[in-house]
């Protein structure tokens, strides 16, 4: 497969009053053409920061660092802002967590689709008109003609998240980032956005990244897994490697709290306890290890990326050669 997306050592920084608060901390991964990407992890991990890193959407306090957002081998980072807004919207296209905040409250959602639709692909305001009512009535909105002109506050929360979708895909992008796009939709509409999101990568070959705490989703769309903890990748590999291979404990938690149905039998819920850690004073040494019940005094030191098998790599010393066979944790013996 063709590189489309290469992101390296990106490090994104908050400067607050109390300090700087490292969200993203070094994550590296591609993107191949007609891939699907899942990114998880809980609350704070560093997903939504990433993923707007990569569009330069990081506004004060925050700053990019360092890294490189490779995009067709051209550096995002390096362009100036007109050359950024040729990309977002058209080539790179965002679907973003909050609807309400992302579309303008008093204009109309019609003129907002028509405004992205005409500044990328150059067509009649009367054409772009049917082209937008043609996405609403694609991602489920009931009687678009008429939707199309109503504002952002007459829509509920799902169906303004259906406008997103809409905007994002009305220039078929080559790289679709969608933060939670399925959050606020009951599951029929959730499953007819997954369709659209498969159809497009099977029509155009767009490569999507998709930034969710919905793992079902994820086995359900994606090809390769992404979980992220404390600003950095833990583990990255397939969605077989990850579901059935897991070979971080972060990862290993997150899959024992998903419920489970099985006929005849009751299951408490397990949780992963204790806090992530405090990126205004992040460890130096795996950022899981105060949560982990493996952890051991070599934790302390950050360990690199060991790859279990090709494609599979995980942040964690118990994939180490001196470790993994009967190395103890906090009273449990390794597996």
């Amino acid at each position: 497969m063709t590189e489309l997306l290469s992101v390296q050592n990106l490090k994104t920084s908050f400067m607050t009053r109390d300090g700087e608060v490292e969200s993203v901390r070094g994550v590296s991964f591609d993107v191949q053409q007609g891939e699907v990407i899942g990114i998880v992890g809980e609350s704070g991990s560093g997903k939504s920061i990433t993923a707007k890193s990569i569009l330069g959407l990081i506004q004060p306090p925050g700053v990019i660092k360092d890294g490189k957002v490779l995009f067709h081998s051209q550096d995002l980072r390096q362009m100036s802002e007109p050359q950024l807004r040729q990309i977002r919207g058209n080539r790179i296209a965002m679907i973003f967590q909050d609807p309400m905040t992302s579309l303008n409250p008093v204009k109309r959602v019609g003129s907002q689709m028509i405004e992205v639709i005409r500044r990328h692909q150059k067509l009649s305001k009367a054409d772009s008109r049917k082209r937008a009512i043609e996405l609403l009535r694609e991602v489920g909105i009931p009687s678009p003609e008429q939707r199309i002109d109503q504002y952002p506050h007459e829509f509920s929360g799902g169906m303004r998240q259906r406008v997103m979708i809409a905007m994002a895909l009305s220039c078929k992008p080559e790289l679709l980032i969608a933060d939670e796009p399925t959050t606020a939709l009951d599951v029929t509409i959730q499953a007819q956005i997954l369709a659209l999101m498969k159809q497009l990568r099977d029509t155009t070959k767009t490569s999507i990244l998709l930034i969710t705490h919905d793992l079902g989703v994820v086995a359900q769309v994606c090809t390769r897994v992404i979980v992220m903890y404390g600003g950095m990748i833990m583990e990255e590999g397939t969605v077989e490697d990850i579901f059935e291979r897991p070979s971080h404990p972060y990862t290993q938690g997150l899959l024992r709290s998903i419920p489970r149905v099985k006929e005849g039998q009751r299951e408490r819920l397990a949780s992963i306890e204790g806090t992530p850690p405090n990126l205004l004073h992040p460890p130096s040494g795996c950022p899981f290890m105060e949560r982990c019940p493996h952890a051991m005094d070599k934790c302390r030191e950050m360990p690199p990326y060991f790859v279990p098998e090709e494609g599979h790599r995980s942040l964690c010393w118990l994939l180490s050669d001196d470790m993994k066979h009967g190395a103890k944790g906090r009273g449990e013996e390794v597996q």
